[in-house]
């Protein structure tokens, strides 16, 4: 895509195209103490509208591609919307796809007495998560602007790009697109059910640290030579191969050589740096294959992934594996499934207006129905969470609650390795 810096329509990139058709959308949702003015939320929306036209726009297929249609003025496509429900069931039930084919984006105002879920939804093809938290920051701002006195100025609008223009830009060629061989790898895979489609949130199983544990945890991994990420990512593999075990009949002691897909945001290792804001969606994906038995040291399988998940960006195999991955059909007709863990770092300080406090922070993606698992782990207000989204039509519910109660063993192993709990008892 080569987006200029005014309305028009445009070629959306590679990476950007293999969103549309999945219909997946970034949901970042801020869980609300004090009253909502719903109007004001409204304006602040408007606001962040003229500050990022495309989310006024749509997607159109014409010559054989995606387009992006960027409106004049306004906010175009994009959707206010008011409901009244309890928040557990609208995140439990209430989400649907956005298709970019009518709107972008979408503002989703959740009233539940004294409880309001604000929430940003923006289409996977014009924005990553973290596209979407200087989105996120922005309606925030200007929100709490809008709250104060004093007048708030005409948005100066930005246009972000593909990845392809900024690798373009910087003299990278866009590698050959390639796939790592899956014949052999073990997953955990989906399993014939029957459900509501499309991809969802699993609304009750996050799992959620205390600032104290997460701490502890960040500061082990860094004695350890490790990242956080990578011990969390040993943590879901080990869980995956354990149920494996359980499901399919594999060894229950033996090692398998397990995958799992990594997203990588790749605005930081380009030479220059890339801000979130630059760039549409500035993944790569680094995948990982690790021998795993439900046994094995977490520690040692952390300092494994961290070690592929760097070699995989310093060698350009996340760029080249992340323009294989795009071209996959998308009719579910695949051999093999590679979830993949997404970790969104830390949720930017959020503004908010006087009398709104915003207590906490759920992030993940929909999307239409699709084999493969997704993992998102961030941290807000010192605390990491990790969400799950699944497709009922792949694995039935019981399966993700068995997942999430065989991670959540593995953390707790890992925050007894620390030694917080010896100190603090």
């Amino acid at each position: 895509m080569t987006l200029a810096h005014q309305p028009g329509t445009y070629r959306l990139g590679r990476i950007d195209q293999s969103f549309v058709p999945k219909e997946v959308a970034v949901t970042q949702v801020a869980i609300c103490a004090g009253e909502a003015d719903v109007e004001l939320l409204s304006r602040a929306f408007a606001l962040l509208c003229g500050r990022y036209p495309m989310l006024g726009g749509r997607i159109e297929f014409h010559d054989g591609d995606y387009h992006l249609s960027v409106p004049e003025r306004g906010c175009g496509n994009a959707v206010v919307e008011i409901l009244d429900s309890p928040v557990a069931d609208w995140l439990d039930n209430g989400l649907r796809t956005i298709d970019p084919a009518l709107s972008l984006a979408k503002l989703e105002i959740v009233r539940d007495g004294a409880t309001t879920a604000v929430a940003l939804r923006v289409a996977h093809a014009i924005a990553d998560a973290h596209m979407g938290f200087a989105l996120l920051e922005e309606f925030w701002r200007a929100a709490a602007a809008l709250g104060a006195t004093g007048p708030v100025p005409d948005p100066v609008p930005v246009f972000p790009r593909s990845l392809e223009d900024l690798l373009d830009e910087r003299g990278v060629v866009v590698p050959e697109p390639a796939l790592p061989e899956l014949s052999g790898l073990y997953s955990l895979t989906p399993t014939e059910t029957a459900g509501r489609p499309g991809l969802r949130l699993a609304a009750g199983e996050r799992i959620q640290l205390s600032a104290r544990d997460t701490g502890a945890l960040l500061r082990y991994a860094r004695s350890q030579g490790t990242t956080m990420h990578a011990l969390l990512s040993a943590a879901i593999i080990r869980a995956e191969r354990r149920l494996i075990g359980e499901t399919r009949g594999a060894a229950t002691i033996s090692e398998l050589p397990m995958i799992i897909g990594h997203a990588v945001d790749l605005r930081p290792h380009l030479r220059p740096p890339a801000v979130p804001a630059e760039a549409t969606n500035g993944l790569g994906f680094a995948p990982t294959v690790t021998l795993c038995a439900p046994g094995t040291d977490l520690l040692t399988l952390g300092k494994e992934i961290k070690a592929q998940i760097v070699h995989g960006i310093a060698s350009g195999a996340a760029l080249s594996t992340m323009f294989a991955a795009v071209q996959l059909p998308d009719d579910g007709a695949r051999a093999h499934t590679v979830n993949i863990i997404t970790n969104w770092g830390v949720v930017p300080d959020l503004e908010s207006p006087k009398g709104l406090r915003i207590t906490d922070f759920r992030g993940f993606a929909t999307g239409n129905s699709r084999p493969e698992n997704s993992y998102f782990l961030y941290t807000f207000h010192g605390r990491l969470s990790i969400e799950f989204t699944f497709s009922e039509d792949h694995h039935h519910r019981s399966r993700i609650i068995a997942l999430r109660d065989a991670i959540a063993e593995n953390l707790d192993l890992l925050i007894d390795a620390t030694g917080i709990r010896r100190r603090y008892s």
